[in-house]
């Protein structure tokens, strides 16, 4: 519903007119319902909220806003949050993310946490996009129902795996076993990691252990909708949201690996506190700090901070 002329002047008089316009930039019509409950009821928290977001983090510009709306779609549905989540839908949207790749967030999520709040998340997706008539957007643009697996090569793919297959001496008979489409997008993404985990299932589990490639890396992992930096930094965000932090340095190390900044990285944990709060972000940002550190890569962010906003006085 569009905010009433009365209503947004009354908003800008109160909380400033750069504040209120980059909300509606950001937001657009949703405006209202992400200030309006608080300027109702506390208005000097209103304050706060608008100064920490509006006019604070969201004008940061180190991720582009399609790439941390797609984030923030992600954690809405790792909180199970369907009442917000369609605000998130529309922004995506309305910031250069398509349909299909909305879409590949949601169910990207079940790789993490199963598929229930996947189901419920793709119901609100769809009526979004129903209510915006662009449902055919997603309905015209299926994969085949292989997912592209018929098309993949190995003459395409191995030059990108990050292992050398002498070095890791297990992995050969891993990949006559298993076949190298099923274990291909692990070697390019977390090779040392995948082999590992891999050799683990083998010991205990063959059967689980292809279903799960097939579902996972063979799947999930090599549809090719979104490219993997932004995947992996929604994960980190999703993973941010379940306090996972053994799964978050996997994939801290992951979408460093696949051409995200330490900035961006660091962007996502910071960003995450406005949605998630702030008791994880201090052992998130220690994992960072870690993992660069060991990279002799701390500089990328220590010597790449923005100015203290605004009068300290």
């Amino acid at each position: 519903m569009a905010i009433d002329r009365a209503r947004l002047e009354a908003l800008k008089q109160k909380y400033g007119t750069r504040i209120v316009d980059n909300a509606i930039t950001l937001h657009g019509d949703d405006l209202d319902a992400l200030i309006g409950w608080a300027d109702e009821l506390d208005q000097a928290y209103a304050k706060l909220l608008a100064d920490y977001t509006y006019g604070g983090m969201f004008t940061r510009g180190v991720l582009d806003d399609r790439t941390r709306t797609l984030v923030v779609v992600g954690q809405m549905v790792a909180m199970d949050e369907m009442e917000e989540l369609p605000i998130h839908i529309r922004a995506a949207l309305s910031h250069g993310a398509s349909p299909r790749e909305v879409l590949e967030v949601m169910l990207q999520t079940t790789v993490y946490l199963g598929y229930s709040k996947a189901r419920r998340a793709s119901r609100v997706f769809k009526q979004v996009l129903v209510e915006l008539g662009r449902l055919d957007e997603v309905t015209g643009t299926q994969l085949p129902v292989d997912g592209g697996r018929s098309s993949r090569s190995l003459d395409h793919e191995q030059p990108r795996w990050q292992i050398d297959i002498d070095a890791a001496p297990e992995l050969a008979g891993l990949l006559d076993k298993y076949g190298w489409r099923r274990l291909s997008p692990g070697l390019r993404l977390q090779p040392t990691h995948h082999v590992q985990s891999v050799s683990r299932m083998d010991r205990v589990d063959q059967n689980f252990n292809a279903l799960w490639l097939d579902y996972i890396y063979s799947g999930m992992y090599a549809r090719g909708i979104l490219d993997d930096r932004t995947r992996i930094l929604c994960v980190v965000g999703e993973l941010y949201v379940m306090g996972d932090v053994v799964q978050g340095e996997n994939h801290i190390r992951n979408a460093l690996a696949q051409g995200a900044t330490p900035r961006e990285v660091l962007e996502v944990i910071l960003q995450s506190t406005i949605y998630v709060g702030m008791p994880r972000f201090v052992r998130f940002v220690a994992l960072l700090e870690k993992i660069l550190d060991e990279q002799g890569r701390l500089h990328e962010i220590t010597a790449t901070q923005q100015p203290l906003p605004g009068d300290a006085t």
